[in-house]
């Protein structure tokens, strides 16, 4: 969480996964960065969806568990829910310096470019950047069997 998160005035809620790197190298960097709102990054393999009644990240009970790994899902505190290109661009909202680049998002068909473009590099992130379940050796790395591979979706 940044260190700003006392002084903010909403709380998002990104739920991403956590046995891609890409995904964790862009979480890393995003605690990096000062933004305006207190992100609360949770990782789909440490998620229950409900906890009794009350979900545990708001919104995400309309969410299949499956579907959580197409894409990141960013959640605000009323349970409004941003997943892929959205979510990017909800969180590129609250930070410092880069507020500038969602503006892009309105221009007239850079929302289905920004979803494509979000799709395509989803599909191949374990391929293009590994997992941590992969297990390498002098002979190269091999990805470990049932580490996101029964949800990653070709194109």
């Amino acid at each position: 969480m940044c260190a700003k998160a006392a002084l903010s005035s909403e709380t998002l809620y990104v739920v991403y996964d956590g046995q891609c790197n890409l995904c964790l190298a862009s979480v890393a960097k995003l605690k990096e960065l000062p933004t305006s709102a207190a992100l609360q990054f949770v990782q789909i393999q440490q998620i229950e969806l409900t906890d009794g009644n009350q979900p545990i990240v708001p919104g995400l009970h309309q969410v299949k568990r499956e579907a959580l790994y197409d894409k990141m899902h960013v959640t605000d505190e009323q349970g409004r829910l941003f997943a892929g290109a959205d979510g990017v661009i909800r969180i590129l909202r609250t930070v410092k310096g880069l507020r500038w680049l969602s503006a892009f998002y309105r221009i007239p068909g850079m929302k289905r470019l920004a979803d494509w473009m979000y799709r395509y590099v989803a599909n191949r992130r374990y391929d293009w950047f590994g997992s941590t379940g992969q297990s390498c050796s002098i002979n190269g790395c091999e990805r470990l069997p049932d580490r996101g591979e029964k949800y990653k979706h070709g194109n």
